[in-house]
């Protein structure tokens, strides 16, 4: 049903195409690389370890696609790059793709970097609104001591997160911010959070739009999201993608200047994680041993469909500490810039009701 897929070729073709930015609307782009629906599904579900779950994952991408491949794109305007078609995942794709494993991160640097921000002033009477709020972990720590728990509302589909979050004594729902109800919340929320969420999603007028709608005047949109740098540092270098339909958009300073100039946002502050050597060594290792898992009969592919998980566990340590050895040449290429995320503070500079520059109409296009 599935051709048995080769693996990607990253070389990044840099060939001029046209396709339509979704965040700063030029039509001018260059392709990156292209990938086929089983390309994609073995990203996420090996075919050798779970042939069912991989044919039925790479028939739900080609739905969602609306046919078997995908490009990547980067826009010759604001530098978005972006999948092509831009369509996310949806609730089908990431239980295949992901099951039910949570991994919500206990902490992050965003988190403390927008906790460091909020503290030293009373809000007391201010709200907050998480969007994929996960298990509570940026809540767990402005919880009363910043925000009353009464303030806080979030957002998250999973009912592991939910139950941690209404443990907490915080209001959860279980919605797309985007079908929100304005009559409800309508310049309800003096701050908005978006961690590591915002390159999940599509349908970015609609978001921005509705994030709009849904914050006061001058108040605070914090979001972080996966550093660009890293990740064409880990493409070119043969160790995971950043595959569609889980990831779409990777956002760089330009691209929340241009979307902040179409719906009445600024950029007040940005920031790229310091860069953690042996944090993004021992990542860098772990992901490229992953990226040579796909390719079937690969020692690295032979070891993570192993059929008893303690003999893979201690295969696979040795898997990686082989990995680590032939990455030596591009691990010295690494850089300063290449820390983990990027976070960023847009300020609504407008009332929900003012009308954004339209799309044939924004000023770098």
């Amino acid at each position: 049903m599935n051709p048995r897929a080769s693996p990607v070729d990253v070389r990044y073709r840099r060939e001029r195409v046209q396709a339509t930015c979704p965040v700063c609307c030029s039509p001018r782009a260059h392709l990156l690389w292209m990938a086929t629906s089983s390309q994609a599904a073995q990203h996420f579900v090996l075919r050798e370890f779970d042939a069912a779950r991989f044919s039925e994952l790479a028939s739900c991408i080609e739905g969602l696609w609306g046919g078997t491949s995908s490009a990547v794109v980067r826009c010759e305007v604001c530098g978005f790059c972006h999948s092509q078609p831009f369509i996310a995942g949806d609730a089908r794709f990431y239980q295949l793709a992901f099951g039910d494993v949570g991994g919500y991160p206990a902490s992050r640097w965003e988190f403390q970097l927008t906790r460091d921000v909020l503290a030293g002033r009373d809000h007391s009477r201010h709200s907050l609104l998480e969007i994929g709020a996960g298990a509570g972990a940026f809540i767990r720590g402005i919880v009363d001591d910043i925000i009353p728990r009464r303030n806080i509302t979030c957002t998250e589909y999973s009912a592991y997160g939910q139950n941690q979050l209404r443990e907490m004594g915080v209001k959860c729902l279980s919605v797309d911010v985007r079908d929100m109800s304005d009559r409800d919340y309508a310049d309800g929320f003096d701050f908005v959070c978006m961690f590591q969420v915002l390159e999940h999603m599509d349908r970015l007028d609609d978001l921005f739009e509705k994030l709009r709608s849904l914050m006061k005047k001058g108040g605070s949109l914090f979001v972080s999201v996966p550093n660009p740098r890293l990740i064409e540092f880990n493409e070119l270098n043969g160790a995971l993608l950043d595959m569609p339909p889980n990831h779409l958009g990777r956002w760089n300073r330009e691209c929340f200047e241009a979307i902040s100039e179409r719906y009445g946002f600024s950029v007040e502050d940005h920031r790229i994680e310091e860069f953690d050597p042996v944090a993004m060594t021992a990542q860098f290792i772990n992901y490229r041993f992953m990226q040579q898992a796909q390719q079937e009969g690969s020692l690295e592919n032979r070891i993570s469909t192993m059929r008893s998980q303690r003999l893979r566990g201690r295969m696979r340590r040795l898997g990686l500490a082989w990995t680590a050895a032939t990455a030596k040449p591009a691990l010295r290429r690494m850089t300063s810039e290449m820390g983990n995320s990027q976070w960023v503070k847009l300020v609504n500079a407008t009332q929900s009701g003012a009308t954004n520059v339209g799309l044939g109409e924004h000023p770098l296009r």
